[in-house]
């Protein structure tokens, strides 16, 4: 079975939608039954069953730097020179896919980024939120015109949606109409990296980055309006002094939109030392910086799925999270949730854990036991699955 995936997310630092296809495309490439396709914005690699770096078998092969095109660099310029840069961009890349794509023929096409490129063929998309039409304030202007102008239509032709959570199949069935036989949950999982380990192991590449192991509360996201970072900095400003002095708040992402209104709250505790922006961090180090944590919070107001709190509860930490759209469905009974909205409750569980060594090594087990129940495998068989009843509807060969 031909599948043919756009690939370009993974040229940019990983945010959840790269974090997505990498996984799933690398378990997708073990499988006999999938000849897999990726497309890199100015080629398209053919994979790919080749070793993944670290020795963990077989894989989808990465761009390289060095070979990668200049896609994000040309994006920076057209910025500075253009008013509407995410239009001319969207421009290129649909030419540019066009071509690559009559090279693929008889593919069935995945578009893992919410807006499929066009594609004569049979067409896969996945939608991973809609915070676009629901929050739509919390996006930049030219985002949200993009998304409400090509997501509807989208959505209309393709052969099949996929959404990494119920709580987003709801809310696609009731804006779009989706019908249920066309839409299909597949859970997204944290990677095997995401897991305890010892502060011995820890001491010496946190060290590197000022971190002392089991000293810190960490929260991890794109520096953007819906992650809520407004609400942890006021919860975790009302904590004792000493419990400040002794974790520091470490934020670990890169700056999105309106990041110095964030900035700005945030001035006081950087100044007394008690928060450190890292911004975006290196791949490798990421599993550490999670383990290291004494407490994950997560006070985001939206999520499509929520990816983070997962590879916190992985990682053997306790997960303080909001209670809104998929989170309760990732989290589950793995971690403790309350309203994004609520500085005194995240004050108040935040404190729990941190004076309370007992509470905190239940909610660490708890975090365990329910991030073991997702997997990639899972997520890949499941995607399989959407390819096989798209091929048969097609008439086609798997």
């Amino acid at each position: 079975m031909n599948i043919l995936v756009n690939g370009t997310p993974l040229l940019a630092p990983l945010t959840g939608v790269g974090q997505y296809i990498r996984h799933l495309f690398t378990e997708m490439s073990t499988f006999d039954e999938v000849d897999l396709s990726l497309y890199y914005g100015l080629r398209c690699e053919r994979s790919i069953r080749s070793p993944v770096v670290g020795g963990a078998g077989p894989g989808v092969q990465m761009p390289s730097p060095q070979s990668a095109p200049g896609i994000r660099l040309a994006y920076g310029l057209l910025k500075k020179v253009v008013p509407r840069p995410r239009e001319l961009r969207r421009l290129a890349e649909k030419w540019s896919f066009s071509y690559h794509a009559g090279k693929n023929g008889g593919a069935i096409y995945h578009e893992p980024n919410f807006f499929p490129l066009p594609y004569k063929g049979p067409t896969v998309v996945t939608v991973h939120d809609l915070s676009c039409f629901d929050h739509p304030e919390t996006h930049p202007r030219e985002r949200v015109e993009i998304t409400l102008r090509e997501l509807p239509p989208a959505m209309a032709r393709a052969d099949h949606v996929i959404v990494v959570s119920q709580a987003t199949a709801d809310a696609v069935q009731q804006r779009f109409g989706v019908d249920s036989e066309r839409l299909t949950v597949t859970h997204l999982a944290a990677d095997a990296r995401f897991h305890p380990r010892s502060m011995q192991a820890l001491a010496e590449p946190l060290g590197k980055l000022s971190l002392q192991a089991g000293g810190y509360l960490l929260c991890v996201g794109t520096l953007e309006p819906r992650k809520n970072l407004g609400t942890l900095f006021q919860a975790y400003a009302q904590l004792p002094q000493a419990l400040r002095q002794r974790y520091p708040l470490v934020v670990a992402g890169m700056a999105g939109w309106h990041t110095d209104t964030l900035e700005k709250q945030a001035a006081a505790l950087v100044t007394r030392g008690e928060l450190r922006l890292l911004g975006y961090l290196p791949d490798a180090l990421i599993p550490l910086v999670y383990a290291g944590a004494a407490a994950f919070i997560y006070p985001s107001i939206y999520e499509g799925f929520g990816l983070p709190p997962l590879e916190a509860m992985a990682s053997g930490v306790p997960v303080i999270t909001s209670n809104r759209t998929s989170l309760p469905e990732v989290v589950g009974d793995g971690g403790l949730m309350v309203d994004p909205l609520d500085v005194e409750a995240f004050r108040a569980h935040l404190q729990a854990l941190l004076e309370d060594p007992q509470a905190a090594a239940t909610w660490r087990e708890r975090g365990l036991a329910r991030a073991a129940r997702f997997s990639w495998q899972r997520c890949a068989y499941e995607t399989l699955e959407v390819y096989r009843r798209v091929a048969a509807a097609r008439g086609m060969k798997c």
